[in-house]
């Protein structure tokens, strides 16, 4: 009896295997798989561009070195560099590796003169550094060497240029903090007084440009005489040499990241005054 209950297990156990397995010529289905992902649709993120237009912006002023580099115009594109630096620009090759600004810019006429530039790009887009500088001296019998703290700022074009109009607010002198004034309907105001100066109205051409150029006027004839004020938004910056002014610019604690307003009775020695809101900003960098 044992013997027959086994071999009807056996025979059981044929029959259960022949069923699961599949006829000949047929496929078993396939096992489903998870779909592929599809592509984000979030951009990739970029770094740095080094192409464009760029403000040489000193940190000091007067830095000692027979090059002129303060508020001269860089021109980057496709790996190459022009520096404006008088009569015969510099120029050479650009590299830019992460935020780290590399360049070689030179000229061999009228005298031979080269700048290496490394400098990092900040946050705000500007790019920070130093620049090792040498050449001949005109005379063409005396060489030079000197490092020269900088910043290349993004230039402003043109056509984007900020009406006269945004001149209006508080302005702080960035040589004596404590001395501000207000500028609104074109009248200025010092500190807590009344208004005591008027602003005349802009005049195109002559030193200043691209910068807004105008005058301030005291409103009691016998107040005193008035000065010279340019106007210049975050990313220009007044041309050096322009409307008749020789020499370079010498403006102490200027940031041309910020606004910028310039006082002046003899330029091109200019006071510098920024918004209030931007003063300790500007001076910290």
């Amino acid at each position: 009896m044992a013997r027959s209950l086994g071999s009807l297990a056996v025979l059981s156990l044929v029959i259960m295997l022949a069923a699961c397995t599949p006829a000949a010529g047929d496929t078993a289905a396939p096992s489903s798989s998870p779909e592929t992902p599809t592509a984000s649709a979030t951009p990739t993120p970029t770094g740095p561009r080094i192409d464009g237009e760029w403000i040489v912006d000193l940190a000091d002023p007067d830095p000692g070195c027979i090059m002129a580099l303060g508020y001269r115009h860089l021109t980057v594109a496709d790996g190459s560099g022009t520096l404006d630096a008088g009569e015969t620009p510099l120029t050479g090759p650009v590299e830019l590796q992460g935020d780290a600004v590399t360049m070689h810019l030179e000229r061999t006429t009228p005298t031979k003169d080269a700048i290496d530039i490394t400098a990092t790009f900040g946050q705000d887009g500007v790019v920070r550094g130093t620049g090792e500088a040498g050449g001949i001296h005109p005379g063409g019998t005396n060489g030079y060497a000197c490092t020269i703290p900088l910043s290349l700022v993004p230039a402003g074009a043109p056509a984007d240029m900020p009406a006269f109009d945004t001149i209006d607010g508080t302005w702080c002198d960035a040589g004596d903090q404590t001395r501000c004034m207000t500028i609104a309907g074109s009248t200025v105001a010092y500190l807590d007084n009344p208004p005591d100066s008027k602003l005349n109205d802009p005049t195109p051409g002559g030193f200043g440009d691209p910068c807004h150029r105008t005058g301030m006027t005291p409103m009691d004839p016998n107040g005193g005489g008035g000065a010279a004020l340019y106007f210049c938004p975050k990313g220009y910056a007044i041309q050096t040499g322009s409307g008749g002014v020789e020499g370079e610019i010498i403006a102490e604690h200027d940031n041309v990241a910020f606004d910028r307003l310039y006082l002046t009775q003899n330029p091109p020695y200019l006071g510098v005054w920024f918004r209030q809101d931007d003063l300790t900003a500007a001076l910290q960098q």
